[in-house]
């Protein structure tokens, strides 16, 4: 059984592991109209982790000032890019897809009386199409937001944050998402057990003792 006996929360990533997009890194791109830490030369430029974790943790719904406030805190020329910024936010928010089963997955584990939640690295900007179009809040009790919480997994804070909003303890948790870092190792080590989502086709390298893997959201319906 994936799912302890113990468990009475079940805590969800969202990218990659209940949704995904069909527009890639869309904070790349943010961070590439800035012209930040990129090189014209390469074909592919590289995330900074610095800029990734201020875009996630700004907790600012106005595209405008939100330009303005990580330009500020980076140095950088916001002029003239709100126009690129409004067309990538409406790519990402128009790509978005939900996995074939998501929501008969989510429906079955709340009708067996589990509590489930939202734990995401999200900017603001595609919460609407998420939640409200796609209706995909109706499963959740409670979501924790990263650019609400203003802190980012792997940071046990946002792990406390969603403790405390169910009022319970990290043991009554079962984490499931799809990154080994964020969604596994770092809520093994809070005290959740955790599943890896696992789409690839291959067994994940390096998965800890104690987590399980699955291959499908439908798995965590099986009881025996």
């Amino acid at each position: 059984m994936i799912v302890p006996s113990s468990t009475r929360v079940i805590l969800f990533d969202l990218w990659m592991t209940l949704i995904y997009s069909l527009n890639k890194d869309p904070v790349l791109s943010l961070q590439e109209f800035f012209g930040y830490k990129t090189d014209v030369k390469k074909r592919r430029n590289e995330l900074d982790p610095d800029f990734l974790t201020a875009c996630l943790t700004t907790n600012i719904s106005c595209p405008g000032e939100f330009l303005a406030c990580i330009a500020l805190r980076f140095g950088l020329d916001p002029r003239g890019l709100e126009p690129f910024f409004l067309e990538l936010l409406r790519k990402e928010s128009g790509g978005v897809q939900k996995y074939e089963g998501t929501d008969t997955v989510l429906a079955t584990l709340k009708s067996r009386g589990f509590r489930l939640g939202l734990v995401s690295n999200l900017w603001p900007f595609p919460v609407k199409r998420v939640f409200d179009e796609l209706n995909l809040g109706i499963h959740f009790e409670q979501r924790i937001y990263s650019f609400e919480v203003g802190a980012s997994k792997p940071d046990k804070r946002i792990y406390e944050a969603a403790c405390r909003q169910f009022d319970v303890s990290p043991d009554q948790c079962l984490f499931v998402g799809d990154s080994l870092a964020n969604d596994v190792c770092a809520p093994l080590a809070f005290g959740m057990p955790a599943v890896l989502v696992n789409r690839s086709g291959s067994p994940a390298a390096g998965l800890p003792a104690g987590a399980y893997e699955i291959t499908s959201l439908q798995e965590l319906l099986e009881q025996e």
